[in-house]
């Protein structure tokens, strides 16, 4: 299979799939626009998603492009090790909900940051709005590249025509329909997503002589005996253990932060409700993920069949390299279409997620007095103004943007989530704690990671370029250092201490659902020195040479 192979046959067709369903998204995008009316509409869907649904968004926001290439891509360099991310991001979820979902939808707050400034002020709002620009950024700059390539492949045409044909596009569909065009977008794109992903692949494992092939999340077997002739190696754990343990630290405890995630809880109808996406979102995503890894699994089998070795840049193209092998030219065209459903839901959410942050968390806390009318025209312009800064920071995207994503979910499990998920819990952490926690356990994350100072980054080779492996420092240190700042502040700002403690006290016990406010229930600090002291071991093992 010739490098100029790597192209779609018939264009025509691929453009007309592609132009139905982005007609399709537009059309869901101004029915939805004229159902909104308040900046609750346009952020959260008016609180009026029903669980099916927002898991269908939920799942969808998940994927993301990396579902079709840039995982399918990685196992075929890294083999069954990476099939251990998906494990860890799929606790994501449940553990979001369990966590803070319920007690932050009781606040009715529209975001983490919108929370972090109910719970600890402006100064701590302003830091964590900050970290989570930065952070959506990455992420979303990873999600355009990847459409731009598959743009390459669909049009033949260079990476910055690409990417700007499909930034507009995306961004113009986004901005038209909010947070309800979004969700019910994101649910759509999830069904193209799972039909273009599996039947497909059913079709290839068929050409291959599997005899499981009729269901492919775990039908390949028929493949293991002939691949372990040609890569001995492919089942081998081959990275020491913490390489395992930084995954589950940076991936699962980074996306409980996430915004677009935690948007689709708040957007349901009732704490109920948000409840039942739980077990919804498990299934489509495990759907999903079998799938995936069966895509991988297939794409390695194939090309070392063939004994073609794929670069790292062509890797990212093994789902639609498959499809152009053994599948028609109009089955690789809607593969292509779920691909960019994948990349286009997950971007929603984010510039979404963006808009919230500019438009209600920023906006609003500096003018409150605004109008319902003025925070929407914010909002609006927050959202077009986030797709201009991604395509333009994407055009000519640094080199540790291959791993953006990672190093995103890495940052948030670091500056984000401590705070949130410990301001939920327990009374006792502060403004003062929040603050500097975030600042120094973000910063620390920034400095050690491979991309800034070499010399101090950490692990070595591809488990340090991979950009999470720091997390395994910065994550403990983050809750550590928020629990013994807010400690010692309580105990040097006596009289500032106790009057941050009595407000946390009402909040936390509202959040909560309880009536009375009393001192039993969340403000225990042996729970808190407990947790710092399970964090320390890791903490030690992660500051070890790797």
């Amino acid at each position: 299979m010739s490098e100029e192979s790597w192209q779609l046959g018939n264009i025509w067709l691929g453009m007309g799939i592609t132009f139905a369903v982005f007609a399709l998204y537009y059309t869901v995008a101004v029915i939805n626009n004229k159902k909104t009316e308040t900046a609750e509409d346009l952020y959260l869907a008016g609180r009026s998603v029903g669980p099916v649904v927002n898991s269908l968004a939920a799942a969808s926001t998940w994927m993301s492009v990396a579902t079709f290439m840039g995982v399918v891509g990685l196992i075929q360099q890294l083999h069954l090790p990476f099939v251990y991310m998906w494990v860890q991001l799929i606790l994501s979820v449940p553990l979001l909900v369990m966590l803070y979902g319920a007690s932050l939808y009781r606040m009715e707050v529209f975001t983490s940051v919108h929370f972090v400034k109910r719970r600890y002020g402006r100064n701590s709002a302003f830091l964590a709005a900050g970290w989570m620009f930065l952070i959506m950024l990455m992420y979303m700059i990873g999600q355009f590249i990847g459409i731009a390539k598959v743009f390459e492949v669909l049009l033949g045409l260079p990476y910055t025509p690409s990417l700007i044909i499909s930034a507009v596009v995306i961004t113009g569909y986004i901005t038209i329909g909010g947070m309800k065009g979004a969700t019910y977008n994101d649910a759509i794109q999830m069904v193209i997503m799972m039909i273009a992903l599996l039947v497909p692949l059913a079709a290839i494992l068929k050409a291959m002589n599997v005899s499981g092939y009729w269901f492919p999340p775990l039908g390949y077997g028929d493949m293991t005996d002939t691949l372990l002739e040609r890569i001995p190696t492919f089942f081998d754990l081959r990275f020491e253990a913490r390489f395992y343990v930084a995954l589950f630290v940076a991936l699962t405890i980074g996306i409980i932060g996430l915004p677009q995630l935690a948007q689709r809880v708040l957007t349901s109808e009732n704490i109920k409700s948000s409840r039942k996406v739980v077990p919804w979102f498990c299934f489509w995503v495990g759907l999903m993920f079998l799938g995936t890894y069966a895509m991988g699994f297939a794409g390695v089998y194939h090309f070392a069949l063939i004994g073609q070795e794929l670069s790292p840049e062509a890797a990212d193209k093994t789902t639609l390299l498959l499809n152009l092998a053994y599948n028609p030219d109009w089955v690789s065209a809607f593969v292509i279409a779920g691909v960019l459903a994948a990349g286009v839901s997950t971007i929603a959410g984010l510039m979404i997620g963006v808009a919230t942050v500019v438009g209600h968390d920023i906006v609003g806390v500096i003018k409150p007095e605004l109008s319902q009318k003025k925070q929407l025209k914010f909002g609006y312009f927050a959202l077009a103004g986030t797709g201009v800064v991604s395509l333009l920071v994407s055009l000519n995207p640094p080199a540790f943007l291959i791993t953006s994503i990672f190093w995103a979910f890495g940052l948030c499990a670091t500056a984000i989530t401590p705070m949130v998920v410990l301001g939920v819990w327990s009374t006792r952490i502060n403004p003062w704690g929040a603050f500097i926690g975030s600042a120094l356990s973000g910063l620390l994350y920034i400095l050690i990671s491979p991309y800034v100072l070499e010399d101090l980054s950490v692990g070595n080779g591809l488990v340090s370029k991979l950009g999470f492996a720091q997390a395994l420092i910065s994550v403990p240190a983050g809750f550590i250092i928020t629990i013994l700042v807010s400690f010692l502040a309580e105990r040097v700002l006596t009289e500032g201490g106790a009057k941050a403690r009595s407000e946390a006290q009402e909040i936390v016990e509202s959040m909560h659902g309880w009536a009375t406010v009393t001192r039993d229930r969340y403000d225990s600090s042996t729970w808190l020195f407990v947790l710092c002291l399970l964090w320390l071991p890791i903490l030690l093992w992660g500051l070890m040479p790797w």
